[in-house]
């Protein structure tokens, strides 16, 4: 499913999507932008797909979009692209590990704070263009509100200076910050796990987390609790091996 901007792979229950546009310094268009929801359906549509990994090719991870606002009908096409890739990530349920090995910038950052894992890769830096740029950050602003401190995003937000993958680490936004020379290994690891875990499990874990968020007093998360047990989790447990004491 290779592209002109993304480059995608399955192998052994992965995807592996590569954002691989060097002349945009891995920024992506309403072509590329397109190219990925095809990822993305294919990615929901196969169920011997178990785990997706993102990542970028040289020296940036995803630098986010790029467009004309000039040129005759690229405005419509760039939202529209933006309007279906939104949908599709919505309706993923499989996890999403973010291999950060190149800089992490604007609709990047987005896909950092979607992701299940992430993990980046020692120099790389991490930031919001945007304003500088001439633009507004609004839309990475949605998926990045809930996973930075208030005053270290409006920071960012506002002067536009990087930040360093120690820094993203301190924030939460990664789990780990790697070596280059022990990063491949660092993201299989994650990559196995998901692999060896039932999916069904993993995909009622992640609805648990996301539903209880939403959540604000301990009794409506108990109660979450309990009518996910009866309704999914039991069920669930029927068919899949039971190993306790382990």
């Amino acid at each position: 499913m290779d592209g002109k901007q993304v480059r995608c792979r399955v192998e052994n229950g992965v995807m592996t999507i590569i954002i691989d546009n060097p002349e945009m310094k891995n920024g992506t268009n309403y072509i590329g932008v397109n190219e990925l929801c095809d990822c993305f359906e294919r990615l929901i549509a196969d169920d011997s797909i178990k785990v997706l990994v993102f990542t970028g090719s040289g020296e940036y991870f995803w630098t986010g979009g790029r467009v004309d606002p000039n040129a005759p009908g690229e405005n419509d096409k760039y939202a529209d692209g933006i309007e279906r890739f939104e949908r599709l990530r919505r309706q993923n349920e499989k996890p999403v590990i973010a291999a950060v090995n190149g800089h992490c910038l604007k609709a990047g950052m987005g896909m950092l704070c979607r992701s299940d894992i992430a993990i980046a890769k020692k120099g790389v830096e991490f930031g919001f263009p945007e304003v500088r740029m001439g633009g507004v950050p609004m839309m990475v602003m949605a998926e990045v509100i809930d996973s930075m401190p208030q005053k270290l995003a409006i920071e960012a937000f506002i002067t536009c200076w990087n930040f360093s993958a120690e820094d993203a680490l301190r924030f939460g936004l990664v789990n780990k910050v790697v070596d280059e020379s022990e990063f491949d290994a660092t993201v299989q690891k994650y990559v196995d796990v998901f692999l060896k875990t039932p999916a069904e499990l993993v995909r009622l874990t992640k609805k648990a987390y996301r539903e209880m968020s939403k959540l604000n007093t301990l009794d409506e998360r108990a109660d979450l609790a309990m009518n996910m047990l009866r309704d999914e989790v039991l069920p669930a447990m029927k068919t899949i091996k039971q190993e306790y004491n382990v």
